[in-house]
């Protein structure tokens, strides 16, 4: 009997579906065959777009936890996960965590995202996630990778650690030389400015207020700037009813900087 390119895709689909679904009941140590990343540009559930390589080249290991909504051990340990991203600076330091589902579409993401907390990047099927999957020979969830930035693969699947808690996870990313961070990244002494933003996280508008705030300046969560304004006074009110959801970052021009996270109800 002979397939043509379509059966055979679609077929390859099923397969990879039946296998998502025997590990994620019960199979616990997934990874990927592969020793050195393969680069791949993907848009997570917000519409934001990612590229790995240039992650990588700005200096940041990538934290990749492969899953999907369903899956009974990704829901166990997605708090864990989220527990070391916190830990380890939320995305602003050593490690930038993204995650990624080969089926889920983005209103599924969007509702996990919400679900558990997740305040980093979400992929799914829409923004290419079935696509990193097959670069990676991804066949079992939940698969944990880390990919460091001369773009070696670390780690190839935490999950022999299971079960683990969020600080086995960030023990393990020490042993390669990544290290904690707090996720707020002033830099200046505590004692001798703040810098307060409310309502956060911000629909429609959130307000700034802090001494000396001067230019602000709006980042997104690849460090790309989004927005500048100019505070007159100490307090500067910034719309962000424009911007899409996600996470970003508010810096003065006196090195303040807050993290700011945007859901639009």
């Amino acid at each position: 009997m002979k397939f043509n390119l379509d059966q055979l895709n679609a077929m390859k689909k099923i397969y990879i579906l039946i296998a998502f679904l025997l590990f994620g009941a019960g199979l616990r140590a997934q990874q990927t065959n592969l020793t050195e990343a393969v680069d791949f540009t993907v848009t997570d559930c917000h519409g934001q777009t990612y590229n790995l390589f240039e992650i990588l080249d700005r200096g940041q290991a990538v934290f990749i936890d492969f899953f999907f909504y369903t899956c009974n051990q990704c829901q166990v340990i997605s708090p864990y996960i989220t527990g070391s991203y916190t830990q380890m600076g939320c995305n602003m330091h050593d490690v930038f965590y993204i995650e990624i589902s080969y089926t889920d579409s983005d209103a599924v993401c969007q509702q996990w995202a919400n679900q558990y907390g997740v305040e980093f990047p979400t992929v799914g099927r829409e923004g290419g996630g079935n696509e990193v999957f097959d670069l990676y020979g991804i066949i079992g969830c939940p698969t944990l990778v880390l990919i460091m930035p001369d773009r070696s693969i670390a780690i190839q699947g935490l999950l022999q650690l299971y079960p683990f808690s969020a600080q086995d996870v960030v023990n393990a990313m020490q042993q390669h030389g990544l290290q904690p961070h707090d996720c707020n990244t002033t830099d200046i002494d505590e004692n001798s400015e703040t810098l307060t933003l409310f309502p956060n996280p911000a629909n429609e508008s959130v307000t700034l207020q802090g001494d000396n705030l001067g230019e602000v300046s709006l980042y997104n969560v690849v460090g790309q700037k989004v927005d500048t304004y100019i505070a007159e006074e100490s307090e500067l009110i910034i719309p962000t009813a424009k911007y899409q959801e996600g996470i970003y970052f508010v810096r003065t021009s006196s090195g303040m900087t807050q993290r700011l996270v945007i859901v639009h109800n």
